[in-house]
C-alpha cells in the first residue's frame, strides 16, 4: 500500500474565469486539467478569492463572469470550511498521536487558503484569524501537550465561527456544503484508487472536511427555524451515507475495501443540493 503523507506542490492562486456556480459542475474536470498542468494542491485552490473576479489566469481561461451575491457568499463560507476541515483532521491526528501527519494540515490552511481569504475577511468586518492559525500550527510542531494544542484549536474555531456569521443567508450555507463535498469527493478520488491508500493525506482531507460539514449540519438541524432544521436533518442523512468511505479511521491500515468509494462523497453533494432547492 502506497501512501504519501507528503501533498504535492502548492500554486499560491489558480484564478478561473467561471462563475461559482458553472465552477461547481465542472470541479472534477478542471482540477484533473490543474494537475495535469502541475498545478496546486487538489481541487482546493480552483476556490477564487470571493470578489477578486476571475483574473486571466495560469489555467489559461481568459475574461471574468459575474457572481451573484450568494455565490459570492457561499465562496466565503467554502474557504472557511476548508480551513476547518483541514484542522479538524490535523486535531484528529495530533490527539491520536500522529503528530507528523497532523503537522501537514495545520501549515496547509494559511499556505493555502488563508492568503487570498483575509482580504474578504476584512471587507466584511470579519476579525483576521492568522495568529490564531500560526499559534496551532506552532503548537503542533513543536511538540506541545495534547490539551495546549486543543486550547488552540477551540480558540481558533471561535474565529472562524465568528467569521462566519458574517453570512446568513441559508442558500449560501447550503451551497458551501455542497462545495465542501464536491472538493472532498474529487480529494477522495487522489487519495483513495480501487480500495487502496494512494496518497494518505488527500484521503485525510477528504475526512476533514466531511466532519466540518456534518459540525455545520448539526447546527442548523438543532436551531430554532423549523425549515432549518429540516434541512440540516438531510444534510445530516445525505453525509451519513458516506460512513463507508471513512470506516477506517484517519490513518486506516490495510485496504479500505471495495465500499470505499469517492462517488459516495459526490452523492452526498448532489442529495444537499436537492435538500437546498427543496428548501428554497
Amino acid at each position: 500500500m502506497a501512501q504519501h503523507d507528503t501533498p504535492r506542490p502548492t500554486q499560491a492562486r489558480l484564478w478561473t474565469s467561471l462563475a461559482l456556480a458553472g465552477a461547481v459542475g465542472g470541479l472534477a474536470a478542471t482540477g484533473a486539467q490543474a494537475d495535469t498542468a502541475g498545478f496546486g494542491h487538489g481541487p482546493e485552490t480552483l476556490w477564487l478569492a470571493a470578489g477578486e473576479g476571475g483574473e486571466g489566469g495560469e489555467g489559461g481561461e481568459g475574461g471574468s463572469a459575474e457572481m451573484s451575491i450568494e455565490d459570492l457568499d457561499a465562496a466565503y463560507l467554502t474557504n472557511l470550511g476548508l480551513i476547518e476541515g483541514h484542522l479538524r483532521a490535523g486535531i484528529a491526528l495530533y490527539r491520536d498521536g500522529h503528530a507528523d501527519l497532523a503537522a501537514t494540515h495545520m501549515k496547509h490552511p494559511e499556505d493555502e487558503i488563508y492568503a487570498d481569504l483575509a482580504p474578504e475577511l476584512e471587507e466584511r468586518g470579519a476579525e483576521a484569524f492568522s495568529a490564531e492559525l500560526s499559534a496551532l500550527a506552532d503548537a503542533v510542531t513543536s511538540g506541545a501537550p495534547v490539551e495546549d494544542a486543543q486550547a488552540a484549536f477551540d480558540t481558533l474555531l471561535e474565529r472562524i465561527a465568528a467569521a462566519r456569521t458574517m453570512v446568513s443567508e441559508p442558500g449560501a450555507i447550503l451551497e458551501s456544503l455542497e462545495q465542501v463535498l464536491r472538493i472532498a469527493g474529487d480529494e477522495y478520488e487522489i487519495g483513495v484508487i480501487e480500495g487502496e491508500i494512494s496518497n494518505l493525506h488527500e484521503y485525510q482531507d477528504a475526512m476533514g472536511f466531511t466532519e466540518m460539514a456534518r459540525v455545520r449540519a448539526e447546527e442548523l438541524a438543532s436551531g430554532d427555524d423549523a425549515a432549518h432544521a429540516k434541512t440540516g436533518a438531510a444534510v445530516i442523512e445525505a453525509l451519513d451515507a458516506t460512513a463507508p468511505a471513512f470506516a477506517a479511521g484517519f490513518v486506516p491500515e490495510g485496504a479500505l475495501g471495495a465500499e470505499a468509494k469517492a462517488s459516495l462523497l459526490h452523492a452526498a453533494a448532489a442529495r444537499i443540493e436537492l435538500a437546498a432547492l427543496q428548501a428554497e
